[in-house]
């Protein structure tokens, strides 16, 4: 008899059990944010994508702008992830007032392009204080500040500065006069784009540098530029631009004078329109530089960094000689 209590006894406590079980499962599925229970409709999730902010030097500039598009459009295929594009305008505050912006939401990780090379230290360790990785993107911040970017994603300004400097001696059989038209001054690139450069063609005593002047990445001011060379001499033979956008201003410019057939011009960037002006013989040649690379790996650069993955210190953006011989060959 008592054999049979207890054996009742245990069934009833294994039936109260299981029913508690099942109560927890039902209350666990419905109540935790994320578990479902047994169903084929996709899981919600709303408010869970990470978000990388990015900040552009100017959209003034076409690159930039190309770049920031080209970013635009890695994010809308990517439900994972949100990006808010924003552009500085080639103002230092207005870039400052951003990244502090960024930092203060807690973004996932931020993609900078900097206005200046020198001007971000601190806001970069504040970033890194607060846990969020900085992907450096085509201009480089100078070399105390890149201890605390978690990689860079861009071209080596020197590497495409000395293969201008090859293209331009091949151009004027070593002989000449150049003129050259700048980007922003204390951009990375305006900086190793000149310096770089004249190291280069100094090797030659028969190539003269007859004036270096702002173009600042505009296409309207290197228009003018070329006149300001023009008054220096008017026997120049080359004029280097910085980028091709910078170069396409020079042309016009020229051709408006009657020059163009007489003055050479040669820049860096290699966008649809460039490679097209080359093929033409508009441009004598251009450095390739691809956005598309460089917009590409940067977003994939966020996404890992925002996730924890550790990256290499320096994505390099491949770059290359492109004239009228060998355009079609790489474009």
């Amino acid at each position: 008899m008592q054999k049979t209590k207890k054996i009742n006894y245990i069934r009833k406590y294994r039936k109260i059990l299981s029913l508690s079980i099942i109560v927890l499962l039902v209350i666990f599925t419905t109540a935790v944010p994320g578990v479902r229970g047994n169903t084929n409709e996709p899981e919600d999730t709303e408010g869970s994508a990470k978000v990388i902010g990015v900040s552009l030097a100017s959209e003034q500039a076409s690159y930039q702008q190309a770049l920031g598009n080209l970013l635009e459009a890695e994010a809308e295929h990517d439900p994972n992830y949100q990006m808010t594009v924003q552009y500085a305008g080639w103002s230092i505050s207005e870039q400052e007032k951003q990244l502090k912006t960024f930092i203060k939401e807690g973004v996932d990780a931020i993609i900078l392009c900097p206005v200046n090379a020198k001007s971000f230290l601190n806001i970069i360790k504040d970033a890194r204080k607060a846990g969020i990785p900085v992907i450096n993107l085509n201009m480089k911040v100078d070399t105390v500040s890149t201890e605390y970017i978690t990689t860079y994603v861009g071209g080596s300004m020197s590497e495409e500065a000395d293969m201008a400097g090859q293209m331009a001696v091949e151009c004027l059989g070593e002989k000449g006069k150049i003129g050259i038209i700048e980007g922003l001054q204390g951009s990375d690139p305006q900086i190793y784009r000149t310096q770089t450069f004249l190291k280069y063609v100094d090797s030659y005593p028969d190539i003269e540098i007859v004036g270096i002047m702002e173009g600042n990445w505009s296409r309207q001011k290197a228009a003018l530029a070329v006149l300001d060379l023009i008054k220096k001499d008017k026997d120049i033979d080359l004029i280097y631009c910085h980028d091709s956008n910078m170069a396409m201003g020079a042309y016009e410019m020229l051709k408006k004078k009657g020059l163009e057939k007489q003055i050479h011009v040669i820049g860096i960037g290699s966008e649809q329109i460039y490679i097209d002006a080359v093929r033409d013989g508009k441009l004598y040649g251009i450095v390739t530089q691809s956005p598309e690379f460089e917009a590409s790996f940067a977003w994939s650069c966020a996404k890992r960094a925002a996730e924890g993955f550790t990256l290499r210190f320096w994505y390099k953006t491949p770059a290359s000689i492109m004239t009228k011989e060998n355009v079609d060959q790489k474009s």
